[in-house]
């Protein structure tokens, strides 16, 4: 995939190289969450900060060395000949990426029934409350990336004033969306 029009930002899933390693898959993450040891040992300016999978173990890798990867590219990796420690990584962020795909489509519906500037359809006001309900019932686990924009969606449809909410008395979206915020604000402190 070419960096130049794919810049790589945090979210995203990678195969990273280290010195003495094979290409392992990875997450981009910001800076300021890698652990104070690590965010330290910074070698040049042409790096990322990255999660390793399964381990949850941080580097700074140079841009050379990572790949951008797809779901379609870690289904299709054979993993018969690789390290069992490679492939639980493999699996893992598999696993994470279609969680992080899943989050973002359930972030998508709900800013089309809260925030587009149309009044939103009753399919789409049903839609946001089975996605909602969804988020609630299985404490989906989402990545930093997502946490905050996720978190951004669902501050916005707490400040909407209740009457703007189509819906609201019987679904109850600004109450949901208020919880959700003050759980996901208690994980990250």
């Amino acid at each position: 995939m070419d960096l130049a029009r794919n810049p790589i930002v945090p979210g995203d899933f990678v195969l990273a190289k280290l010195k003495g390693y094979p290409s392992w898959p990875a997450m981009v993450v910001f800076p300021e969450t890698l652990p104070e040891q690590v965010a330290c040992a910074r070698h040049c300016a042409a790096s990322h900060a990255v999660m390793f999978y399964p381990d949850c173990d941080f580097a700074w890798v140079e841009t050379a060395q990572i790949q951008l990867i797809r779901a379609r590219l870690l289904e299709k990796t054979n993993l018969v000949n690789k390290r069992k420690k490679l492939q639980q990584g493999y699996k893992a962020a598999h696993q994470a990426l279609l969680q992080q795909i899943r989050t973002r489509r359930w972030r998508f519906q709900l800013q089309r029934a809260f925030l587009d500037t149309q009044v939103p359809s009753m399919e789409n006001i049903v839609c946001a409350d089975r996605t909602l309900t969804k988020i609630e019932e299985k404490h989906v686990d989402i990545t930093e990336h997502d946490l905050i924009a996720s978190s951004i969606l669902h501050k916005e449809l707490c400040r909407l004033p209740p009457a703007s909410v189509i819906g609201d008395d019987h679904y109850r979206f600004r109450l949901c969306a208020m919880k959700l915020v003050e759980q996901w604000l208690k994980r990250v402190t």
